[in-house]
């Protein structure tokens, strides 16, 4: 008898046949023995209804109140679920972040969690239910409620089945698991049956919305074993290894990710001194504003160009602390380009391999693409673009490592 979390997104719970079809999987697997806690989303494009309704009342709602809002999105869900399953005669219990024991640190709208207290969950399943868990969410130790951020309920699985010391993790979404691409926006891509840790944070890290990226770096911390497939066929989907031996020491690329907003924030003539770098990157980090490309530019006079590349979500927040530090620096002005995005390539030796860099340079400039940056590590290559050359860039690169069904 296996004990298994299950994370089912928001689209395979967008409305009641749907969650009835959820339930009805759920109670499968129960039949056959093994023991299921399920984390659940927001039902389809809840949470983005409720942001909307928050900017509506107020441009610039207050980060406390709206997690007491977003909050509701989940809570809808796991009671709906639970109803459902109660109606194929099995017990189950639905429970808030709080209510499980998720405490969190006070960080609203992107809080990190710092433990979790498990004995309503093992109760429940003493006591023969499945607890249906609202994902996203938490409680703060001075008894604030507070969300995960963006794409949490992954987080949420993860480590509730680290905690747990389940025997898997499984996730259900829309696709079938990893593609080469997103298939929604590229049809042609091919599926991925395997890959491994490392691969699979890296494409989180470079846009691919599959998985949240902390969700990763948990499963790969705990060994959490995880598997990625559609909540509305039976196919199998994507298994995520520790690692994995092909090619020995032939480089390929696995997959490509990309993120379509993207904005750089510069400041521009900055006196060169001591600690400046350190002044910016300290404060960017205290607001939780990820840094995914900076150049530190070569002085000339003393002076020098500092530029970051950050997702334009957070631009408004970085524009106000670095205008709070044009003085503080000693810089001439703040230079804004909100017109990026980025492709990158992911697989093993991607960024050590010169034939793959060559490969990815020449393509893009055979297209007639312009690159703002690049940056690359063992397992990943990241152009920076205009965002109007994106999908041509895309396009030209998987064709040229044979990516889609056709090649």
């Amino acid at each position: 008898m296996a004990l298994i979390v299950q994370k089912y997104g928001g689209s395979s719970v967008a409305d009641i046949e749907r969650i009835r079809n959820v339930a009805r999987r759920i109670v499968a697997r129960r039949r056959r023995g093994d023991r299921i806690v399920v984390v659940v989303s927001a039902m389809g494009e809840t949470t983005d209804r409720l942001m909307e309704l928050a900017c509506k009342v107020n441009p610039e709602p207050n980060p406390r109140e709206l997690d007491m809002l977003l909050t509701a999105g989940e809570r809808q869900a796991m009671a709906l679920l639970a109803l459902a399953i109660m109606g194929y005669g099995i017990e189950a219990q639905s429970f808030t972040g709080s209510q499980v024991g998720i405490i969190t640190d006070r960080f609203h709208t992107d809080a990190r969690i710092q433990e979790i207290r498990l004995f309503r969950i093992t109760d429940a399943l003493r006591e023969g239910r499945i607890p249906i868990v609202a994902g996203f969410q938490g409680m703060s130790e001075e008894r604030e409620i507070t969300t995960l951020g963006r794409g949490g309920s992954d987080v949420t699985a993860v480590a509730l089945a680290a905690a747990l010391r389940a025997d898997g993790c499984e996730f259900y979404k829309d696709v079938d698991g990893i593609f080469t691409e997103n298939p929604f926006e590229f049809p042609a891509v091919r599926h991925v049956k395997e890959i491994t840790f490392t691969e699979l944070a890296e494409l989180a890290q470079a846009g691919s919305e599959v998985i949240h990226p902390r969700a990763c770096a948990l499963a790969e911390k705990y060994r959490v074993p995880l598997k990625i497939s559609s909540s509305f066929n039976q196919k199998r989907g994507t298994m995520v290894v520790e690692k994995r031996m092909v090619k020995m020491e032939k480089a390929f690329v696995r997959a490509i990710a990309h993120q379509h907003k993207l904005a750089r924030i510069a400041l521009i003539d900055v006196t060169k001194k001591q600690r400046c770098l350190h002044q910016v990157i300290t404060r960017l980090a205290a607001a939780r504003i990820p840094v995914l490309f900076f150049s530190h530019g070569i002085a000339h006079n003393n002076r020098f160009d500092l530029s970051f590349i950050i997702p334009e979500p957070d631009r408004k927040r970085a524009e106000e602390i670095l205008t709070g530090l044009l003085n503080e620096v000693r810089a001439a002005k703040l230079d804004i380009a909100d017109d990026l995005a980025s492709v990158s390539l992911v697989g093993p030796g991607v960024g050590n391999d010169p034939e793959i860099i060559s490969g990815t340079l020449d393509t893009l400039h055979q297209a007639q693409i312009h690159l703002e940056a690049f940056a690359l590590n063992a397992t990943r290559l990241t152009c920076f673009l205009r965002r109007s050359q994106l999908r041509l860039a895309i396009t030209a690169l998987l064709a040229r490592f044979r990516l889609t069904r056709e090649s």
